[in-house]
């Protein structure tokens, strides 16, 4: 009952997506892709780059997620409410997953409170970082990876072997970094009960899988299954060397769980020049992630290393981190709040590990006090708790245990609701976010946009000249600049920043085709 009271807590929380739009990689993906709408690319998906229109260079793979968005509009149209109707959906259903491998993992505790299960199930559900993963349309690749990782976490408690493997190759088949799924899996069977043959033939199961999945993305991208075509703007670590590149993933790590126990001033954008790059290992931004990752490491020698909660929550922090934190390797964003969809879990399971051992001492305790209240006989001589101490500490641990968890998700509840109104439509999100993120050059650029496109064309070319500062030699604010030439009459100054941004980025639709209409 509880898990079917998350799945529409939800619903009813997210309800309001369903009237947005489209918005930056959906009108790329979605709204852009001419064959949305028809039957033909059910089949081909398979056997294509998911950014195919870009060719195999962009090194993505990921033909679940494509399929899910030909069927939705070959179902629902290619209107955007459709998709996020069934991006809501997707989220529903991961919370409620999220419940039910919570239940599991407590069922190997008999003495974990059950009710523990639910709210912080709850607590995930009303994470205002989620926002982007379920109204960006395209950050449903997050949400199917992560919710068929934990389908085929709750099938081996099952003990359905094969549909548990079968599970974790669609969440392969829905974003790569659910490859970080596979240790997680291993672990779990590995440390469970059941005869030795069967543990090595479960896991054999896994690493067939996953091969299988490496062998088709090498088939299908060839040689570029590790290219990375990310701009300075988008990724200026690609563009750094590896030591500096690592320093930064470690800064960027209290970053993002500032982002997600701090939702203040959530962004869309940390591109170019938001995030100051840190050169130097002495940085306290560095040594803070580097003394959390220490921490994590030590904690599985001591008595932790028991706790199947504590160890998950490592795995699904740490491990998509390694990978979309760009520890390991560029990747094509230096950060991304869609990007901590995975770690933000772990972190509510490592909260959760702490909170049950936790709540028990606590019931103790409170169970001993209240004791000592009501009954006189049983208070030890020498005890120096008073009648009236242990009164006040019963009535103050109730209290806390009735409101402060509620208060706390109100309060993310609430920042949610919220956030999610930024999103309803470009417009909205860019001008918003542009007023906290002054020193990127995207967002500005995307705010310019907007404005020249409302026909403010002074007010664009002022926010214009702003993103100059910061980086002028950006495609999409070369693109705007060529516009705002066309639209004030100066044909041979529009045609000069069209051909420049093509420099830039050679075969840019949106530069190739202005520029045809200046022809």
């Amino acid at each position: 009952m509880k898990g079917w009271i998350i799945f529409v807590v939800s619903l009813v929380l997210y309800g309001v997506s369903v009237f947005g739009g489209f918005i930056q990689d959906d009108l790329k993906i979605v709204s852009g892709d001419p064959e949305m709408g028809k039957i033909s690319p059910l089949v081909a998906t398979w056997t294509r780059p998911y950014y195919y229109l870009e060719g195999p260079e962009t090194g993505v793979y990921r033909p679940l997620t494509s399929f899910s968005l030909y069927l939705n509009a070959l179902v629902l149209g290619t209107d955007s409410w459709g998709f996020r109707l069934v991006n809501v959906l997707f989220y529903s259903g991961v919370c409620f997953l999220v419940y039910e491998v919570f239940k599991k993992i407590f069922e190997d505790y008999e003495k974990s409170p059950k009710n523990e299960a639910f709210l912080f199930a709850l607590l995930f559900l009303v994470l205002p970082i989620h926002t982007e993963v379920v109204n960006n349309i395209v950050g449903r690749a997050e949400m199917l990876s992560l919710g068929f990782v934990l389908l085929a976490i709750i099938l081996q408690y099952k003990k359905k072997w094969e549909l548990s493997a079968f599970a974790f190759f669609l969440a392969l088949l829905s974003k790569e970094t659910a490859i970080v799924g596979l240790p997680v899996l291993l672990y779990l069977i590995l440390t469970g009960k059941g005869k030795k043959d069967l543990k090595v033939g479960v896991a054999m199961f896994y690493a067939f899988v996953t091969v299988t999945f490496l062998v088709l993305r090498m088939m299908v991208l060839g040689g570029n299954g590790l290219s990375n075509n990310a701009t300075m703007v988008e990724n200026h670590l690609r563009f750094v060397s590896s030591e500096v590149r690592v320093q930064n993933a470690f800064a960027l790590v209290p970053f993002g769980i500032g982002k997600v126990v701090f939702p203040i001033n959530l962004s869309y954008d940390y591109s170019f020049n938001q995030l100051k790059l840190v050169s130097g290992w002495f940085d306290w931004k560095v040594l803070l992630g580097i003394l959390l990752m220490a921490m994590s490491l030590g904690s599985l020698f001591t008595k932790l290393r028991g706790n199947k909660l504590w160890i998950l929550g490592q795995a699904f922090f740490w491990g998509p981190l390694l990978i979309t934190g760009n520890f390991l390797f560029p990747i094509g964003t230096i950060f991304g709040e869609r990007l901590w969809f995975w770690p933000s879990l772990g972190m509510v399971m490592m909260a959760l590990s702490i909170s049950c051992p936790a709540v028990h001492i606590h019931l103790k305790n409170r169970t001993l006090f209240c004791l000592r209240k009501s009954r006189p006989d049983l208070q030890p001589k020498t005890s120096r708790v008073r009648k009236d101490q242990a009164f006040w500490l019963c009535a103050i641990f109730s209290k806390l245990d009735k409101y402060f968890g509620l208060l706390l998700i109100l309060v993310l509840l609430s920042r949610t609701m919220v956030r999610n109104i930024d999103w309803l439509s470009q417009e909205r999100l860019f001008v918003h976010d542009a007023g906290y993120v002054q020193n990127s050059v995207m967002a500005q650029s995307n705010k310019a946009a907007i404005l020249l496109m409302s026909n403010d064309l002074e007010g664009g070319k002022v926010v214009m000249e702003k993103a100059d500062e910061i980086y002028p030699k950006y495609p999409e604010l070369l693109n705007n600049w060529g516009m705002y030439y066309l639209w004030t009459g100066d044909k041979d100054k529009a045609m000069e920043k069209f051909e420049e941004c093509l420099v830039e980025r050679p075969g840019f639709y949106l530069c190739e085709g202005n520029l045809g209409l200046v022809k």
